[in-house]
């Protein structure tokens, strides 16, 4: 009963657009450490009756998702006074919200959508994917060309299995050198895998252009690299995500069908 009911919510969630589905061990979840000033949440804070965390995966088809707008402000990501706006994440949000009604209307139970756990964390768990050089979530069918949202629900379902390979250590092309690590202008990524690494020291966040865009006084430093496409609103760099071999799918099967090529 369990699995087929898996395949039920596995299908709604294809549905709606998502390409990804899995379940994460909601109890280690509680345990996963975190760096403090990234605004995530452990499960208990977003749904303390939560029984389940669900996560699922939108593919990045087009750089437009990847948009961000904001007030001028000090480029804090997480919050607080600035008035900050993510395209992607505000897709999978809606489209969370209305997996989470259906989940409500068909099974009684309830359910919330959040960015704020720790979607690396639970997408390795739920054996999505595996976590690269560039701390981003690499998984085997498009890459890191994902974006993730998770499910906290009351309902109770058993959680799939981790993921065990390791895709960096795989590739081919990346033997002589990640081509995520390659990618980066500004060198922000510490070659190497990410295991081992202490939290939040991957990425050299302030030589990272996502760290600048939202500067209220911008250096010519980061220009060249940041995508306007209004006076405080830029798509995100994604060159690291772009250079991976695992995201070629994106381009050769589900662009051209989205765009109708």
């Amino acid at each position: 009963m369990s699995n087929k009911l898996k395949e039920e919510l596995r299908a709604k969630s294809k549905e709606l657009g998502f390409q990804l589905f899995g379940v994460s061990d909601i109890a280690k979840m509680e345990e996963v450490p975190f760096p403090e000033d990234r605004g995530l949440q452990r499960p208990s804070e977003v749904m303390p009756e939560a029984k389940s965390l669900i996560i699922m995966g939108m593919v990045i088809w087009d750089e437009g998702m990847n948009v961000s707008i904001s007030t001028a402000g000090s480029g804090d990501f997480s919050g607080g006074d600035s008035e900050y706006y993510n395209t992607y994440y505000m897709i999978v949000e809606n489209k969370g919200w209305h997996f989470c009604k259906w989940l409500k209307d068909t099974k009684g139970e309830d359910a919330i959508p959040s960015t704020t756990i720790h979607a690396k964390v639970a997408t390795y768990l739920a054996g999505l994917g595996f976590i690269g050089h560039n701390t981003q979530v690499i998984t085997p069918e498009y890459g890191p060309r994902v974006r993730w949202i998770a499910i906290l629900t009351t309902m109770k379902l058993e959680p799939d299995e981790p993921f065990v390979r390791d895709l960096c250590a795989e590739q081919p092309l990346c033997k002589n050198g990640s081509l995520c690590v390659k990618a980066c202008p500004y060198g922000a990524i510490i070659p190497g895998p990410s295991q081992g690494v202490e939290l939040g020291k991957k990425v050299t966040y302030d030589r990272c252009v996502v760290a600048h865009e939202f500067d209220t006084v911008l250096d010519k430093t980061w220009e060249k690299h940041i995508r306007r496409v209004s006076d405080r609103g830029f798509a995100e760099c994604t060159l690291c995500n772009l250079s991976c071999p695992y995201g070629e799918s994106v381009e050769r099967d589900i662009i051209p069908k989205k765009r109708g090529y």
